[in-house]
């Protein structure tokens, strides 16, 4: 029952949408009759709108968009717009270009549709790219510096052809007064529809990109725009009312294309600008589910190892006594059995010597070769530690693992047991040991290590794409606002979440998955808050004094989110309108700061909490005035200062009712850090903490 009524209401819609329509298309075409000049310029001014609006939302959302298809094609109908307005000014009528005729308008005309279907047929060809570079074959550019380069490209074929068409004049005549169109603009019509034809096979190899919707949408408007090529074409071998029909099934071209790319876009943008990081999270699962087998596969082998290992001692345990029981030991033994003397010369080997390390045993017995010279130099020192500490106290059992280079150079993981031999008098400096291969051990645990690096960025992309969904939805819920404060508002979370979203990147792509390079982090982070606020064109300087320091994603988030709002402020209120000034970012290690400045004492630079008297303001996550703790326990000085006007001293910034310092206060407390106030000259915030999150 509710399937039915859902489908009799998607009908209903689709019916009241198709009669609109035709109301529209009536209205248009009795005022054509009566004043084509307004006909004309109605249905292109809606083609400009669309293609500026389409343009807006791919350009808002570039760095989040994996789809090229939509960007290449969302910075291709800002230029066509552009053209098809300069064309809407220069038809007969208007004025506009005095001293050019209709040829004029025919031929941007032309220029606009080239454009259109040229971005048509190319812009599939990104989406087959990106699938080869799933595969590993090719490398594509980051989606903001595609959209970049796109937009570059398009400039650079748009002014070339208004300067041939505007100055040189150059470009081929498309229209005559009297003869009607030329044979270049016949010509060039059937080929504009033939590339769409070719962009619409194009658009179907390449259709598992799209929501079934959205292709359907984007492949009925390029067959209304080859019908209105076509129609435009055969203008002058029609009656008039072909001058009604090719601007008609242009606005509907358009509509359609505002529908599949604006209209799904805000309604469903899971479905649209973001569809591949939907179908992303898909692929994370099941390639969860497949880890989670392997995962399962190799925690059995490394339980029937160890289940073979320990069993293989409880028997050396219960035989040791019996030999007939040591000797079937010893026979069955999957290690090396050996005996030492007091220079670590072997004087007993017993085992699969030769097929552990390729030399005979007898190549050992003989000095022949020595066991140190095929170990792996790197762990060398291993084994030299270990019988130094037997030579120090006999009675020490050692265990260690170390790698071995076989006489074919395979490298070996081995695990090698000594202790002194028991029954022996104490001064005897005799020693026996096990050596066993360990490799298939080794290799399960650098596998469960590796599925867990992977499965661990994998969880930082996927949330740093969630969080930029998240950016981006703000953004285009903020394009339906004016007012001031709202705009600041979206702006303000918009940063919140991105310093977030940018930490998670970070882990993304370093080597560590639980630290990152807080120093680089700022670097970004402040660069994007300059462009955020716009204020590269005003004389506000930004000076950091940053050193390398690792923080743990515990600690980098609430600190990032503290640089973000404390940065904020000063760019928002520090300097009035016209003004300039400095923004100061230093951070380090509490002992550097000491050794730079000369400070000496436990507080190494962290201001003494007793001390907040005066016009300093302090807050801890104990009361400041009671506290007790060593300010040595803080190993990070972190201070964010401006020269502006300062911060009223009648403003408490621990219960001020903004929301940002509110912030502020709750995650110095949350980091178990400490935060000062100085007010004059300007504002100085200090913050010292320790880095337990890492």
């Amino acid at each position: 029952m509710i399937i039915s009524d859902v489908r009799e209401n998607t009908l209903k819609i689709d019916l009241y949408e198709v009669l609109v329509w035709i109301t529209i298309i009536i209205l248009l075409y009795l005022i054509s009759l009566n004043n084509y000049l307004l006909f004309h310029t109605v249905v292109e001014l809606f083609s400009v709108y669309v293609a500026y609006v389409i343009f807006l939302i791919v350009w808002k959302s570039r760095s989040r968009l994996e789809n090229r298809y939509l960007i290449f094609l969302g910075v291709g109908y800002f230029f066509v717009g552009s053209i098809d307005f300069l064309s809407t000014l220069a038809f007969h009528g208007m004025g506009v270009f005095p001293g050019f005729d209709t040829n004029l308008t025919v031929q941007l005309r032309t220029v606009a549709r080239s454009l259109e279907s040229a971005s048509f047929l190319v812009a599939p060809l990104f989406l087959i790219l990106a699938r080869k570079s799933q595969e590993g074959n090719v490398r594509i550019l980051e989606s903001a510096t595609f959209a970049w380069k796109t937009f570059l490209l398009y400039a650079v074929i748009t002014v070339t052809c208004l300067v041939s068409i505007l100055f040189f004049q150059n470009f081929p005549d498309s229209y005559i007064q009297g003869s009607g169109f030329t044979q270049f603009t016949v010509t060039s019509g059937y080929i504009i529809s033939f590339i769409l034809l070719c962009s619409l096979f194009l658009l179907y190899i390449t259709r598992d990109r799209f929501e079934e919707k959205v292709f359907r949408l984007i492949s009925l408007s390029m067959v209304l725009t080859i019908f209105a090529e076509l129609s435009f074409v055969f203008y002058s071998q029609m009656d008039m009312a072909s001058s009604v029909i090719s601007p008609i099934f242009k606005l509907l071209s358009f509509y359609l294309i505002y529908k599949a790319i604006v209209d799904i876009g805000f309604e469903e943008p899971c479905s649209l600008l973001f569809r591949e990081l939907k179908h992303r999270e898909e692929d994370f699962r099941q390639k969860a589910v497949f880890l989670g087998d392997e995962y399962s596969h190799i925690c059995r082998m490394i339980g029937k190892k160890y289940l073979t290992e320990h069993q293989t001692v409880e028997e050396k345990n219960k035989r040791k006594d019996n030999p007939d029981s040591y000797r079937s030991f010893m026979q069955n033994l999957q290690g090396i059995g050996f005996q030492f003397s007091k220079d670590f010369k072997p004087i007993f080997i017993h085992g699969p010597v030769e097929d552990m390390t390729g030399y005979p045993k007898q190549d050992f017995l003989s000095g022949k070769v020595d066991w140190q010279e095929i170990i792996v130099p790197e762990d060398r020192s291993v084994t030299f530690k270990n019988r130094n500490k037997l030579r120090l106290n006999p009675n020490f059992i050692v265990e260690s693992e170390y790698r071995v280079r076989r006489i074919d150079g395979e490298i070996k993981w081995v695990r090698e047991i000594i202790q002194r031999i028991p029954g022996e008098s104490e001064n005897s400096e005799k020693f026996q040991g096990l050596v066993y291969d360990i490799t298939e051990r080794k290799m399960a645990e650098e596998a469960l290590e590796r599925i867990d690096r992977i499965r661990v960025k994998e969880v930082h992309h996927r949330i740093k794409n969630n969080l930029q969904v998240i950016s981006s939805l703000l953004s285009l819920q903020a394009e339906k606002f004016e007012d001031k404060e709202v705009l600041e508002a979206f702006r303000e979370s918009q940063n919140r979440v991105a310093s977030i979203a940018m930490i998670h990147e970070e882990l993304h792509e370093s080597e560590s998955t639980d630290a990152l390079d807080f120093s680089d982090y700022l670097r970004k982070l402040t660069a994007d808050l300059f462009s955020s606020y716009r204020v590269g064109n005003r004389n506000i300087n930004l000076k950091l004094n940053l050193e390398q320091v690792f923080l743990g994603m515990d600690t980098a988030i609430p600190l990032g989110i503290i640089v973000n709002e404390l940065v904020s402020n000063s760019l928002k209120h520090a300097f009035p309108a016209g003004s300039g000034g400095e923004i100061n970012i230093n951070f380090c290690r509490t002992e550097t700061f000491a050794a730079k400045y000369g400070v000496s004492g436990p507080d190494k630079g962290c201001p003494e909490h007793t001390n907040c008297t005066n016009g300093e303001e302090c807050i801890d996550g104990e009361d400041c005035t009671n506290n007790n703790n060593n300010n040595n326990n803080f190993r990070y000085i972190l201070t964010v200062t401006d020269n502006g006007r300062g911060i009223p001293e009648e403003i408490d910034f621990q219960t001020t009712d903004s929301l940002g310092l509110q912030l502020v206060n709750i995650l110095v407390e949350q980091i178990d850090g400490y935060i000062e106030l100085k007010r004059n000259p300007g504002t100085e915030y200090v913050i010292c903490f320790s880095n337990e999150g890492k």
